[in-house]
């Protein structure tokens, strides 16, 4: 098993990455949140509506998704070393890192529509 030399995470030789089109973007919330309030407020959008992803939210970095107004945004994905901490992507620079739970960022839910 290959490790990341800076955060000792799992390389994964291939990320299989969810085709746009089967995902679909909801709403920017209005206000930043932690990551509790930010799961719990995706959920509540009904059936569905999720957090995304680490991988998600670079995907949609990479391929220009419109709609993310506001910079850091919270992924569902928590950091392996840490229970307490999850990872962020800015959807500016594409820079991905982790930080505690409690820390509030922007928030945008989505729903795979193969489900």
């Amino acid at each position: 098993m290959k490790k990341c030399e800076c955060c000792g995470q799992e390389i994964v030789e291939i990320i299989q990455k969810i085709p746009s089109k089967e995902l679909e973007w909801g709403e920017v919330s209005d206000r930043e949140m932690n990551w509790f309030e930010a799961k719990k407020w995706c959920e509540e959008k009904g059936k569905g509506w999720r957090l995304p992803t680490r991988v998600e939210l670079l995907q949609a970095f990479d391929e220009k998704i419109e709609g993310f107004k506001g910079y850091t945004f919270w992924s569902s994905t928590e950091y392996y070393n840490s229970t307490a901490n999850a990872w962020y992507v800015n959807l500016y620079t594409g820079y991905t890192s982790n930080n505690t739970k409690v820390t509030a960022y922007s928030v945008r839910a989505c729903r795979s529509l193969t489900d």
